[in-house]
């Protein structure tokens, strides 16, 4: 069998052809390459890095007014938890524990509502997450308000809903203890299960006014009312909260002696000589059922006596 093969002879100007090199004009391409200094152009941030962005900034939002939704949604279940339990346990410094009966309790209830909402913010906002890109720390300067309006609000609900009210004193009836201005805290809860005793400083509704003032005697009790001094049960009171400005009028002066019937109150306020109270014909005896709550300190002062404890 014979085997066909191409055997023309190619010519010179062929071969030079097929081995030439691409030229330009007659010229060799020369190889180009980028030099090692040429400015690159940034690649422009895409959608959903900023979505992202967006969505670490709600997840801090929600955390600075709800202690661990944020990081929830950011997929740390751990940290969400612990942070709802420190919550949880806010709430229980509230009620059951009551801890705003004193000044120093409502203090760390504040300041732990503070720094929980500010801290689990902090960590919405920063921590590692595999869903979201960390936000910026400039976000701070609106988080940080936002958890102390969020902490001051949910001090205010749940002092309501443990049985506390603050009553600000517009009048002088009680100073030298209360000064006009000050704002007290009330036990709203005081009295479900007990009854005001002598010396309690109550706060009581009359006429649609809230008034505070001292119980001097109660129920049973026999009052009288000598040279400006106060006899109970015929034994003179040692009252060294009581202030005299030197104007008391014979009707407040002189007075009794008074029968208090069972279920009623005998109040008096601390300023004797200014004080509208229960030795005035109009004013009258206070009805255990009008009482509101027992003052417990003052919260607020003009004259640095926060924390001044009523009781």
């Amino acid at each position: 069998m014979l085997l066909l093969q191409d055997r023309s002879p190619r010519s010179a100007l062929e071969k030079a052809l097929i081995f030439k090199k691409p030229t330009t004009h007659g010229l060799p391409l020369a190889t180009v390459e980028r030099p090692s200094n040429t400015a690159v152009t940034p690649e422009a941030p895409r959608p959903e890095i900023k979505t992202r962005q967006t969505w670490r900034v709600i997840a801090s939002v929600c955390s600075s007014i709800l202690p661990g939704s944020g990081q929830l949604w950011l997929g740390k279940k751990l940290a969400g938890i612990g942070f709802l339990c420190a919550f949880s346990l806010l709430v229980l410094g509230y009620w059951p524990l009551r801890l705003p009966r004193s000044y120093v309790g409502i203090q760390v209830l504040i300041f732990a509502a503070m720094g929980l909402c500010t801290a689990a913010a902090w960590h919405a906002l920063r921590t590692p997450s595999q869903r979201m890109i960390q936000g910026s720390r400039l976000w701070l300067f609106v988080l940080v308000p936002i958890s102390l309006l969020a902490s001051f609000a949910y001090n205010n609900w749940f002092l309501l809903a443990a049985g506390f009210r603050p009553f600000d004193v517009p009048s002088t009836g009680m100073e030298q203890t209360v000064l006009s201005g000050d704002r007290v805290i009330a036990d709203l809860r005081q009295y479900r299960n007990s009854r005001p005793k002598r010396c309690n400083v109550v706060i009581f509704s009359k006429n649609g006014t809230f008034f505070i003032k001292r119980v001097v005697a109660v129920g049973g009790d026999t009052i009288e009312g000598k040279d400006g001094a106060i006899f109970v049960n015929g034994q003179r009171l040692n009252e060294p909260y009581v202030r005299h400005l030197g104007n008391l009028s014979l009707v407040s002066n002189e007075f009794g002696p008074v029968e208090i019937a069972s279920g009623e109150l005998f109040a008096m306020g601390d300023n004797r000589d200014v004080s509208r109270d229960s030795r005035m014909a109009d004013f009258g005896l206070v009805p255990e059922k009008t009482v509101a709550g027992e003052a417990l300190y003052i919260i607020r002062s003009k004259w640095g006596r926060l924390g001044n404890d009523l009781r």
